[in-house]
């Protein structure tokens, strides 16, 4: 390092950004991590001291150790794609298509105080039909919730409650992503952080070679604000012998 890097003349501090990735252990696919709301490195140690408890200088340090604990990494972000979206349920995240269906004659239980759930869900409403002793209930004494496949009686002039009807209908083809919770207890992997220091506009990257990431926090479906995901775990060495983390800087 020259001595122009180490000046008084050269004297910046450090505001960070950058774009997050995460590199998963068990997939060769890299995936961006989401907009960052904060990388956080926290660095500790322990101190054992030898006092004295001798009558001359008794609490006084004879010998003093710090043993450095391994760096605690969080990681948190307000990015919600399916691989986040999995990591903020421990979860895994999968696509899954569902096929149109004609379904014919299917039991059902006329319900005014709340609903009758059908088999199926994903519903094209133009395609209902309810029946009564193979009549068939007009639309608007009867309410359907389409994505959910709920049928609920609004009229007593169509039924009563408890009596037997049939339902005709369609489902419609779908494809959703499907994030089945608490199925995975952490995230192995590598944090690479592709940054800048905005002060100086100069290249920078962070880079935690080997950490187990575990959700941390509430995730609250209702919040008025935006949701976030935090991500701690103990950034621990690399697989090749690399250092716990490596900040990288671009002068």
């Amino acid at each position: 390092m020259n001595d122009q890097n180490n000046s008084v003349n050269n004297d910046h501090g450090f505001i960070g950004t950058g774009t997050p990735y995460f590199y998963p252990d068990d997939d060769l696919t890299v995936f961006f991590f989401g907009n960052p709301i904060s990388c956080k490195i926290t660095s500790s140690s322990d101190k054992k001291v030898r006092k004295s408890r001798r009558k001359e200088d008794a609490g006084a340090s004879l010998d003093t150790r710090s043993i450095p604990n391994p760096a605690e990494v969080s990681i948190s972000t307000d990015t919600f794609q399916p691989r986040t979206w999995a990591m903020a349920m421990s979860g895994e995240a999968g696509k899954v298509t569902k096929s149109a269906q004609t379904i014919t004659d299917e039991a059902a239980i006329a319900i005014f105080d709340g609903y009758h759930q059908l088999a199926n869900s994903d519903i094209d409403p133009t395609t209902v039909v309810v029946k009564k002793d193979g009549s068939v209930v007009e639309a608007e004494k009867y309410k359907i919730n389409p994505s959910m496949g709920l049928l609920q009686i609004i009229d007593e002039t169509a039924a009563q409650v408890g009596d037997d009807l049939t339902v005709d209908y369609k489902t419609r083809q779908v494809t959703k992503i499907v994030i089945e919770a608490a199925k995975v207890s952490s995230f192995k992997g590598k944090i690479v952080i592709d940054g800048k220091n905005d002060v100086t506009g100069e290249p920078a990257k962070l880079i935690i070679p080997n950490v187990s990431l575990s959700v941390d926090g509430d995730f609250d479906w209702f919040s008025d604000d935006f949701n976030e995901i935090e991500m701690k775990g103990t950034a621990s060495i690399g697989k090749n012998g690399e250092p716990p983390y490596t900040i990288e800087l671009y002068p």
